[in-house]
């Protein structure tokens, strides 16, 4: 039900900001910057860097929208995809791969979670994160948009210009390698 409301308010976004409607793109970006900003910077681990390549997503995003917004089907799934272009075209332009995710979690996911209500909560969390470490950068990154992002499976595939079933998969995957994961990190604690 959520993505179908989702999917409406996109859409009557697009056509507000088509229409001429520049207060829909201030909607746009107070919902989705936050979400961005903290995607970009689980890649590059700069505040800087997430800063300017945030800035840029939406400079382009509305460059695109104001022209051509009937091509967009997912609106989510476009600003993503535009951020992690940029992501790719930061880390080319400085002749360097990609950092992996270790540190950006190791930081990240310990403060981004909140207070643990418990020890219990506060174990089973520094339990995850030390499992999700332990995971290759593309099943990491494949579970941080899905479930710290929240994206749909559709919306995935359409950031990284892959098939809706082949993100579908590849997510599977990564939750049973999780899943196996946490579970020899049982066993072995």
């Amino acid at each position: 039900m959520n993505q179908v409301i989702d999917h409406l308010k996109e859409a009557q976004w697009l056509d507000r900001i088509q229409g001429g409607d520049d207060s829909a793109f201030t909607e746009v970006y107070q919902d989705y910057a936050p979400r961005i900003w903290r995607h970009v910077y689980y890649r590059t681990n700069d505040r800087e860097t997430a800063d300017d390549i945030m800035g840029e997503t939406f400079l382009r995003t509305w460059a695109f929208v104001r022209v051509r917004a009937s091509e967009i089907e997912h609106l989510r799934a476009f600003i993503y995809r535009v951020a992690n272009n940029l992501v790719v075209d930061h880390y080319r332009s400085r002749s360097r791969a990609a950092i992996q995710m270790d540190e950006v979690l190791e930081r990240t996911l310990r403060y981004d979670a909140g207070i643990p209500e418990s020890a219990d909560e506060m174990l089973l969390a520094e339990a995850m994160r030390q499992a999700l470490l332990q995971l290759q950068a593309e099943p990491r990154e494949l579970l941080v948009m899905r479930f710290i992002d929240d994206l749909t499976i559709e919306e995935i595939a359409e950031a990284l210009g892959k098939n809706r079933n082949a993100v579908y998969v590849s997510i599977h995957r990564a939750v049973k390698k999780l899943k196996e994961v946490c579970s020899i990190h049982a066993f072995v604690n």
